[in-house]
């Protein structure tokens, strides 16, 4: 008989509130060099997984311009591995001092590997998904990076699994 009552007491599995930040560089191919920060918020957790949203802003230095890249995403992350996958948008200011904008909705994705230490680097492959026939700069039609970046002590806001 299944018991609702014995998944509850279940110590690995629960609330589990911390905020993770992390600041990123790498390259775009076929654009330059990215970097930014990302912010996770683990929400819950199950065993080794952690469920949670990612909030993410990041560059990509083009010919003598940038493009900005703000996302927000569902966050998978594990001792070994961090999956992201949500929607943004892309930005790039233009024209006599930069006050004209243009700006696409899309879909982010982003895997990122490493070994499960404070300090240690990873590695991720990330892409952005628009609509190019709304993006008006053509030699730019998609955006796939690697990057790397340094796993920080996580921010433990409430665990309900210690108790």
């Amino acid at each position: 008989m299944f018991s609702f009552n014995f998944y509850a007491q279940d110590k690995e599995n629960g609330p589990n509130v911390y905020v993770s930040p992390r600041i990123n560089i790498g390259y775009t191919f076929g654009a330059g060099i990215n970097y930014g920060f990302d912010i996770v918020v683990g929400a819950y957790s199950i065993g080794d997984f952690n469920l949670g949203l990612a909030y993410s802003h990041y560059f990509v230095n083009v010919a003598k311009d940038f493009h900005r890249f703000k996302t927000i995403s569902l966050v998978v992350d594990h001792p070994m591995i961090n999956a992201k996958f949500g929607a943004g948008v892309l930005s790039r200011k233009w024209g006599l001092r930069g006050i004209n904008k243009a700006k696409v909705p899309g879909i982010s994705v982003d895997v990122s590997v490493g070994v499960d230490e404070y300090h240690a680097p990873w590695v991720g492959v990330k892409s952005f998904i628009h609509n190019r026939n709304r993006w008006t700069f053509f030699d730019y039609p998609s955006y796939i990076s690697v990057y790397t970046y340094f796993k920080t002590p996580e921010i433990e806001v409430y665990d309900n699994r210690l108790e």
